[in-house]
């Protein structure tokens, strides 16, 4: 065997071995639209009143999982959503910077096969990168993402961190 081959077979063996080796995330993620018809949906963003819709955080370990509470700083932008466009821009609405002036790395077990439920209501505190178009009604696709970062009071509370993806969804956006 040549010295090239001996190299690449040697690279693969390692780098298949680590992407073999991660551990798989202990949660599923679905999304559950404000509206529901047919195989699709309706979710609405509005900078006062938009209607809540949630996206549902479930343990499918078979061991309890501690996540933030999203009410303080370490868990304010764990949820964030990818969205395409029916012409193929995509788009990141994550949760805005935010001045904490009370906070505490508070957090909720999760017990296996259980969940976690959170409201969301894309208001003003919510940002799109690059910015959506303005337009009262658009077909998306829409992907929730749940991450957590690794920090010290991640490690100190036991979280899991990394990231998992929910499964895409074909929705209508409402803006006003």
């Amino acid at each position: 065997m040549t010295k090239p081959a001996l190299l690449s077979l040697v690279l693969l063996a390692v780098f298949g071995t680590l992407r073999g080796d991660a551990a798989p995330a202990p949660f599923s993620l679905a999304v559950v639209p404000s509206r529901s018809f047919g195989d699709g949906g309706t979710i609405s963003m509005s900078h006062d009143k938009p209607q809540d819709f949630y996206v549902v955080l479930t343990n499918v370990s078979g061991e309890p999982q501690v996540v933030w509470e999203l009410w303080n700083s370490w868990g304010y932008q764990t949820i964030s959503f990818e969205l395409t466009t029916a012409n193929g821009k995509k788009f990141v609405l994550s949760r805005g910077p935010e001045a904490f002036t009370k906070n505490n790395p508070t957090t909720f077990a999760v017990q296996p096969g259980e969940h976690q439920v959170y409201a969301i209501h894309l208001d003003k505190w919510w940002v799109s990168n690059p910015a959506l178009p303005k337009t009262d009604e658009m077909p998306i696709t829409l992907k929730a993402v749940y991450q957590v970062s690794p920090t010290r009071e991640a490690s100190e509370h036991n979280l899991w961190t990394g990231r998992a993806e929910s499964h895409s969804y074909h929705f209508t956006l409402r803006q006003w």
